[in-house]
C-alpha cells in the first residue's frame, strides 16, 4: 500500500489529534488570508486617493477641514458655503497655477438611499480635479446637465435618481475607487443650481438665502493646484491669514491616512505571527501526543519493514494534509466574512478600502495556504523523527502493558 493511502486511511479513521490539527490549521488560514485582504485593500485604497485628490491645497470654510475629509475618506455627507470673492484672491496669490470653486450639498434623501448621501458640484470652466478621473471611467464628452453617480450609489429601475423632490437621469456610473468618492454624485453647477432651489423649498440654506445665481456668489471650497516649485506650505499659511477659511493640505491628509493605515498593518502582522507562533507550538504538542498514543502501530511497522524515514514521511504527510484541508477551508470561511461585508468593513476602519481582484485573491490564497502548511510540516517532521527513532523492541514492550 502507498504511503499516501496509509496517509488518508490513518486520518479517517483516526484519532481526535487529526480533528485538532485540521481545527488550527483553519484558525491560522483564516486569520493570516483575511488580514492579509485587509491590508491590501487598505493599500491599494490608498493609492486610489492619492491618484483622485488632484489639488494639493483646499480652502474651506472654518471649521469645516474634518467635514472635507470625511467626504473624500468615507463619504459622509457634509454641506458647507462661503463667499466665492476670494477666488480673485486665491487667483492672483503668487505660486498658485490653478483654482477651481466646487459645492458639497447633503440630500435629505434619495430614491436609492434611507440616509443623506454628498452631492459635489464642480464648475466645469475652471474644473482640473473632477473632470479628469470621471473621464477615465466614462469615454462621452461631458454636458451641463450630466448627473454622474459613485460605485456604491444604487440607482432607480430606471436609471434615475431624485433629490428633492425632482427626478435626475443619471448619465454614467463611475468605477469603483474605494475611497468616499464612490458614495457621492456628481453634478455641473448648473444642476447644483436647482439643487439648491429645490433643497431651500425643503429647509436646507445654502448661502445667504437668494435663489437666482447662488453659485455664482456661494461656493463649498476652493481646491488649488501650485505651481512647480512652489512652497505648498507658504502659500497655505498666507491663505490661513484669512479668518474666516481653514486650509486642508492633500499631504497632510494623505500623511494622516497612511499613518493609520500602517498602525493597522502592524497590528494585522503581530497578530498574524502570533497565531502563526501558537498554531505551530499546539500543532507540535498535538503530533507529538498521536505519536506517543501510536506506540504499538510505530512498533508493528517496524518490523514489517518501514525505515524510520518512511514513518517520518507518513507523519509528517498526515499533517500536510490535514494543514491543506483546514487551510482551503479557512478560505473560504475568511471569504464569506470578508468580501461580503466590505462596504461595511470600510465605514468601520473610516479609511480608503479597495478590494484586490482574481490575482490578488490567488495571491494571498496561495500564501495563506502555504504558511498554514508549513506551520503543519515542521511539527509533523519533529514527531515523525520521534516515532522513527524509537527502538522497535522497546515499542514493542510498550504496547503488552
Amino acid at each position: 500500500m502507498k504511503i499516501r493511502e496509509v496517509a488518508f486511511k490513518k486520518l479517517i479513521y483516526g484519532s481526535i489529534g487529526g480533528s485538532a490539527v485540521f481545527l488550527f490549521a483553519l484558525l491560522l488560514s483564516f486569520t493570516v488570508f483575511a488580514g492579509r485582504i485587509l491590508d491590501t485593500s487598505l493599500t491599494r485604497g490608498l493609492g486610489n486617493l492619492r491618484e483622485r485628490l488632484g489639488a494639493d491645497i483646499a480652502v474651506v470654510p472654518k471649521g469645516s477641514e474634518t467635514g472635507y475629509q470625511g467626504i473624500l475618506l468615507s463619504g459622509e455627507p457634509v454641506e458647507c458655503s462661503m463667499d466665492r470673492s476670494l477666488e480673485d484672491e486665491l487667483r492672483s496669490m503668487d505660486g498658485i497655477e490653478k483654482v477651481t470653486p466646487v459645492i458639497y450639498l447633503a440630500s435629505l434623501n434619495a430614491s436609492c438611499c434611507s440616509v443623506p448621501i454628498q452631492i459635489i458640484g464642480y464648475d466645469p470652466e475652471t474644473d482640473f480635479v473632477t473632470s479628469p478621473w470621471i473621464s477615465e471611467d466614462y469615454s462621452l464628452q461631458l454636458g451641463n446637465g450630466d448627473l454622474i453617480a459613485g460605485a456604491n450609489i444604487a440607482l432607480d429601475g430606471n436609471n434615475t435618481l431624485t433629490f428633492f423632490g425632482r427626478t435626475y437621469e443619471v448619465k454614467a456610473r463611475l468605477n469603483r475607487t474605494g475611497t468616499g468618492m464612490d458614495k457621492s454624485v456628481y453634478v455641473t453647477f448648473d444642476v447644483m443650481e436647482q439643487m439648491i432651489a429645490d433643497a431651500r423649498e425643503k429647509g436646507i440654506e445654502f448661502g445667504d438665502g437668494s435663489d437666482a445665481g447662488i453659485t455664482d456668489r456661494y461656493v463649498s471650497a476652493f481646491l488649488i493646484r501650485v505651481e512647480d516649485g512652489a512652497d505648498a506650505d507658504v502659500i497655505a499659511g498666507r491663505i490661513s491669514r484669512n479668518s474666516l477659511v481653514s486650509v486642508v493640505q492633500s499631504k497632510n491628509m494623505i500623511s494622516s491616512v497612511t499613518d493609520g493605515i500602517g498602525i493597522i498593518s502592524k497590528i494585522l502582522t503581530i497578530i498574524t505571527w502570533i497565531m502563526v507562533i501558537i498554531v505551530t507550538l499546539v500543532t507540535a504538542i498535538l503530533s507529538v501526543f498521536r505519536v506517543n498514543a501510536r506506540r504499538k502501530e510505530w512498533a508493528v511497522l517496524r518490523m514489517m519493514g518501514a525505515s524510520e524515514s518512511w514513518i517520518l514521511r507518513l507523519i509528517l504527510l498526515e499533517n500536510i494534509i490535514m494543514s491543506c484541508a483546514g487551510a482551503v477551508l479557512g478560505i473560504i470561511l475568511a471569504s464569506l466574512a470578508v468580501f461580503p461585508f466590505s462596504v461595511y468593513v470600510a465605514d468601520a476602519i473610516g479609511l480608503p478600502y479597495y478590494g484586490p481582484g482574481l490575482p490578488g485573491i490567488i495571491k494571498v490564497s496561495l500564501l495563506s495556504i502555504l504558511i498554514t502548511i508549513i506551520s503543519g510540516a515542521l511539527p509533523g517532521i519533529i514527531a515523525g523523527a520521534k516515532a522513527g527513532k524509537t527502538d522497535c523492541y522497546v515499542l514493542m514492550r510498550d504496547g503488552e502493558n
